[in-house]
């Protein structure tokens, strides 16, 4: 009887030490983030000194890094250049750990309650520019993003989407019109304004905007492409234009889908298969939605295409809409 009662104490015990064990590691805001939290501080003009909440015995100058303390208060940044003095206030705002970090755990609702006495929960945008030479925007405006400058050098992994195939299908040109491809890409900047970049990459016009399989029932035709180019581009406030020579390799197939047996199976032969290679220019432009994604455009017109046929003088393009994910290797 003892005994019987001895492990039903110890079950108790085990399962309260993991009650609390869990509502302790729940609150995800409280446990991930520092007391603390980094501050890049820029301005889209140079020589310009700042100080945080009225410490006017700490300048720095721009661009600079402040390590500053999480707090549910707003934070004020004192900023002048010559003789313009411009104030500016950085909302405070509750954590991405906060939000969704709790959302993910058991007892979500405790870890809430528990970020809640805690000002680890709130944040500040980690890069600040201050605006000092836009008239358009007000004068306490600032942005979140980074300006592009001489020296940057970033990585770039993107996803096409909607692409548009106007190619040679054999018997005749044609459209086709699909998703889903693969592009990486290395851009750097020669100044604060111009850049240039190359890229390397393949798309589909495959039926879905995610992979998945696809069964056909009767004949089908697809059509893809790989493509290499080098652009020269310039910025305009968030938006990246870009202008370039490429060369891109088109693919055309058909399958004829028959029956076999058992009926059930179907059999497709390929009888088409058209391989071109074209030379022309490139045309994109992509607008920043944060440092690091954008959402960009590409076109790509050809004049001059080759392949076991000869030489073919024939308009044809590749056009698709794209995500872009960019990664700053050195600023």
């Amino acid at each position: 009887m003892l005994v019987m009662i001895s492990r039903k104490m110890n079950s108790i015990i085990s399962y309260y030490t993991l009650l609390i064990v869990g509502f302790l590691m729940n609150s995800c805001a409280t446990l991930i983030h520092k007391k603390t939290v980094d501050l890049n501080v820029y301005s889209d003009t140079d020589s310009v000194r700042i100080c945080l909440n009225n410490d006017t015995t700490r300048w720095y100058n721009t661009p600079t890094l402040i390590n500053v303390e999480r707090s549910k208060n707003d934070l004020l940044i004192f900023a002048k250049k010559d003789s313009v003095q411009k104030i500016i206030l950085v909302n405070s705002k509750l954590s991405t750990a906060f939000w969704l970090g709790n959302i993910f755990t058991g007892i979500g609702v405790f870890a809430y309650a528990i970020d809640l006495t805690n000002p680890k929960r709130f944040t500040y945008p980690s890069n600040i520019t201050i605006n000092f030479n836009s008239n358009k925007l007000p004068s306490n405006s600032y942005f979140t993003w980074l300006n592009p400058e001489k020296g940057l050098l970033s990585f770039k992994i993107s996803i096409p989407e909607a692409n548009h195939f106007y190619i040679n299908k054999e018997k005749g040109y044609g459209n086709s019109f699909g998703f889903l491809g693969i592009v990486g890409g290395v851009e750097y900047y020669l100044s604060d304004k111009y850049s240039l970049s190359t890229d390397i990459g393949a798309l589909t016009d495959f039926t879905l905007p995610f992979p998945a399989p696809v069964d056909y029932y009767s004949s089908h035709e697809s059509s893809s492409a790989v493509y290499g180019n080098i652009q020269f581009g310039s910025d305009i406030d968030r938006l990246h234009y870009s202008a370039g020579l490429q060369y891109n390799k088109t693919f055309f197939s058909k399958w004829d889908t028959l029956p076999s047996t058992p009926e059930h199976y179907r059999r497709d032969t390929l009888s088409i298969h058209k391989v071109q290679n074209n030379l022309g220019l490139v045309f994109s432009t992509y607008y920043r939605i944060s440092n690091g994604f954008n959402v960009g455009i590409s076109y790509y017109p050809s004049f001059l295409s080759w392949d076991k046929n000869g030489i073919d003088t024939h308009y044809k393009h590749l056009l698709f809409f794209e995500l872009i994910f960019k990664f700053e290797a050195y600023r």
